[in-house]
């Protein structure tokens, strides 16, 4: 009886759990990347001029970090600034932004994206290997124990005007400068 237990529960999981299990590990991947996300704006400094209104966070794309970003957002301030998140379709709706997160599947086109918000005082961030190099500011990216980690590229940062407190230093995987 325990044998046939044990081989029925080895049988449902297989079928039901992996699915279900991919997706809970999915949705903690886009909270920690919201989370992330949300923290390292803390250790960026805007010009003043960019600090009235709401502090403006958008994503390129229906992606499922944005619940994730208005969970955040209806509970959290950059600084005093309420938070504010947009979601562009294309990229030819980019308007001004704080930050912009472009997912993986949108990493293709970071040139044409790098060149939209070119005059704009934007924290580029991407979860591509390779965006860094591109154009973004921040990375994630998952090391080879599961975690999410981020690299840096201050060069990219402070060419948009946007400064950087050296605390991060500690908390990236790699900085680029």
């Amino acid at each position: 009886m325990k044998k046939f237990f044990l081989i029925a529960s080895i049988l449902i999981f297989s079928l039901f759990g992996k699915s279900k299990a991919q997706t809970y590990e999915a949705t903690d991947l886009y909270e920690a990347q919201a989370v992330y996300l949300y923290s390292i704006c803390k250790y960026m400094q805007w010009p003043t001029e960019a600090l009235h209104g709401n502090f403006i966070i958008g994503v390129l794309s229906n992606d499922p970090i944005i619940s994730e970003l208005k969970k955040i957002a209806s509970t959290r301030k950059y600084v005093s600034q309420p938070i504010e998140i947009k979601v562009f379709n294309s990229i030819s709706e980019l308007t001004k932004t704080h930050v912009l997160f472009v997912p993986n599947r949108k990493t293709e086109q970071i040139d044409l994206i790098v060149n939209k918000i070119n005059k704009n005082q934007t924290l580029l961030v991407s979860n591509k290997k390779g965006a860094i190099s591109l154009g973004a500011g921040i990375n994630f990216i998952l090391s080879t124990d599961g975690k999410l980690k981020f690299e840096i590229n201050k060069g990219n940062i402070l060419n948009k005007g946007i400064k950087v407190n050296s605390t991060i230093d500690k908390l990236a995987i790699k900085i680029y400068s």
